[in-house]
């Protein structure tokens, strides 16, 4: 059956890749997803899918494989609709990434889930063999290739997912938010694969830093329409646009500069604000957790956590981090008392053990990294009052409960929503209140951006900083790990390798190569983005003159007309590195304006400059 070393392409029947017209799609809970959609699609094109959560972003990528028919208006690929045989063979030529690496992985080895693809193509072992151990390569995982997928990280799934698709050698790749859960070195290896791709690539993301780099075009859905389709350079110079859409994400660098400009000798800014200042109780000297020379071993004897000693106080704000694979969400399980380890856990000075572990930790309460995984109830209230239900609380107090803690996340109103409907940002926060109804004294929160557009993330981390419970971070977002903690535990391959404040951890210029903590290309993006934001597009009159040929009969002369006319244009100006220090430059220089400040991306602004119109400067008219 396997007798092709590579399989034949469907051939292009017209000028776009993808045709889509008068596009709509509506659950069968009468929710519409999609309406009227019209969109080209060119061979090549590199496309972000942008919007808010619940926007229609992943139903309309699932049409562009056929997981979802059409309901109403057309698709066509290759000029022809994704139905029957034309469906079938452009299955194997377009690969989708889901957002959840689980809804893709099934097979018993990493391997035999890698060979799935090329296998089903038709290609020989050999030839699908080889290109399963140049995409597991690819992706870093060519010694994980025996292992069960289930038995990965997160983040490492993730990657297991991309490997199955490359191996496959796709015309098109369609992700679904690609960086989810992925360590900054992770990140920016699956960035330099993306940009070594030469086919169609679409992306569905809320990491507009991500996308800046391998997309040139961006699609805005709003509410299942497509509200802006123009380059990705003019949607991220737009911040008003970012802001109506719920994806501005400068409120990252808007008080705190960026890791890159922090200097060790620096007491002007701090990378963390202090813990009372966030809201957060100041820690007591008794631990409330202990963990002394802690281990954890998996059955298949991979060992996830080494030698871990660790004591975690009243009301202390502490952040795990590390690599995909260090071991931090198999720490946090164990602290929660569904794995148990060897060495001593104590927590509130109680001695944690295989019996009683189940009983003691019922005052830790977790958001998991996927908050679908604990959502299981059809209303919002009964998803809020499950907990305190199970406590044995009188009816009254569950619904106290259930009423601050919906309030508290901003979900009052939502008690009779149904769960599974909500929109990914909402989801969080409902099983955010969950915990909270439980009023547990510590709570876990696993890659709690995951997912989130930024309006989202902004809103979590104002109710974040207003709670007095000991908090507990897991995260791969070094933004949420400056703002939320003052002290940081760092993971390598289950050894405990440093444990130290946040600001500390933020001016450590050892950690990249060790724990793949690089985000220098976070930064860059970043700058870049808000320099192109600070260009001031402004109207101004102007006065000139010009002549105009005359003919009369063979006489041709010339009048001088004067007039003034209006129009906008762009002024992208400079800012002195040292605005108090008089310019260099003569004060006729079209180079520097008369204005002045320093050129910080982590402090963007909006401001008038007076006096700009006699400033000196060009254009074209």
């Amino acid at each position: 059956m396997h007798q092709l070393a590579r399989n034949l392409h469907l051939q292009q029947d017209g000028p776009a890749l993808y045709e889509l017209r008068d596009l709509s799609y509506t659950y069968p809970n009468g929710q519409t997803a999609l309406e009227r959609i019209d969109l080209d699609i060119a061979s090549g094109d590199r496309i972000a899918i942008i919007g808010q959560n619940g926007a229609g972003k992943s139903t309309l990528l699932k049409h562009l494989n056929g997981l979802l028919s059409v309901q109403q208006g057309s698709l066509a690929y290759k000029g022809q609709a994704l139905l029957e045989e034309h469906l079938r063979r452009a299955r194997l030529e377009i690969g989708l990434l889901f957002q959840d690496p689980d809804d893709q992985l099934f097979c018993n080895t990493l391997q035999e889930d890698v060979l799935f693809g090329p296998l089903n193509q038709g290609l020989d072992i050999t030839a699908a063999t080889a290109a399963t151990n140049t995409a597991l390569a690819a992706v870093g995982l060519a010694g994980a290739a025996r292992r069960a997928p289930h038995k990965l990280s997160y983040g490492q799934r993730k990657r297991a997912g991309l490997a199955g698709l490359l191996a496959m050698s796709p015309d098109v790749l369609l992700l679904d938010e690609p960086t989810a859960n992925l360590d900054p070195h992770q990140e920016e290896v699956l960035l330099q694969l993306l940009k070594d791709f030469t086919g169609t690539l679409i992306c569905i993301t809320h990491n507009l830093l991500f996308a800046y780099e391998i997309c040139e075009r961006a699609v805005v859905l709003d509410r299942g329409h497509i509200h802006h389709d123009y380059t990705f350079k003019e949607l991220v110079s737009h911040k008003a646009s970012l802001r109506e859409h719920g994806l501005d994400f400068t409120f990252r660098f808007a008080e705190s500069p960026m890791p890159e400009d922090l200097h060790a000798d620096d007491q002007t800014q701090s990378p963390v604000r202090e813990t009372h200042t966030d809201g957060h109780l100041a820690p007591e000297n008794s631990p409330l957790i202990q963990l002394q020379d802690y281990g954890f071993t998996y059955p298949d004897g991979t060992e996830a956590l080494i030698g871990l000693d660790l004591d975690i106080s009243r009301g202390e704000t502490l952040a795990i981090v590390g690599e995909n694979g260090a071991g931090k969400t198999t720490l946090v399980s164990c602290l929660m008392g569904l794995r148990c380890g060897s060495g001593e856990y104590r927590l509130d000075g109680k001695q944690v053990t295989d019996t009683n572990r189940r009983d003691n930790c019922q005052q830790i309460g977790m958001v998991f990294q996927d908050s679908s995984d604990q959502l299981f109830c059809p209303s919002c209230y009964e998803e809020v009052a499950f907990g305190p239900r199970q406590l044995g609380l009188p009816n009254e107090t569950i619904k106290k409960r259930v009423a601050e803690a919906l309030g508290q996340t901003g979900l009052s109103g939502f008690d009779e929503r149904v769960p599974l409907h909500l929109s990914g940002g909402e989801r969080k926060r409902l099983a955010l209140a969950a915990v909270l109804a439980m009023q547990p004294q510590i709570l876990i929160l696993d890659e709690p951006t995951a997912g989130l557009d930024p309006a989202g993330e902004e809103l979590l981390l104002d109710i974040l900083k207003g709670l007095d419970v000991t908090l507990i971070l897991i995260s791969h977002d070094l933004f949420f790990v400056r703002r939320l903690t003052h002290r940081t535990l760092v993971l390598h391959e289950g050894h405990p390798v440093q444990n130290y404040s946040t600001k500390d951890f933020f001016t450590d210029t050892n950690l990249t190569s060790l724990n793949q903590l690089d985000f220098t290309y976070r930064n860059r993006c970043g700058l870049e983005i808000m320099r192109l934001q600070h260009e001031h597009e402004h109207s101004h009159q102007h006065h000139h003159s010009h002549e105009h040929p005359h003919r009369h009969g063979d006489l041709v002369h010339n009048h001088l007309h004067e007039h003034e006319h209006e129009h906008a244009h762009t002024f992208s100006h400079t800012h002195r590195t040292e605005p108090d220090k008089p310019s260099q430059l003569p004060a006729n220089s079209a180079q520097e304006p008369t204005h002045g400040h320093l050129p910080r991306a982590d402090q963007p602004h909006d401001h008038e400059h007076p006096n700009h119109e006699e400033e000196p400067h060009k254009h074209e008219h």
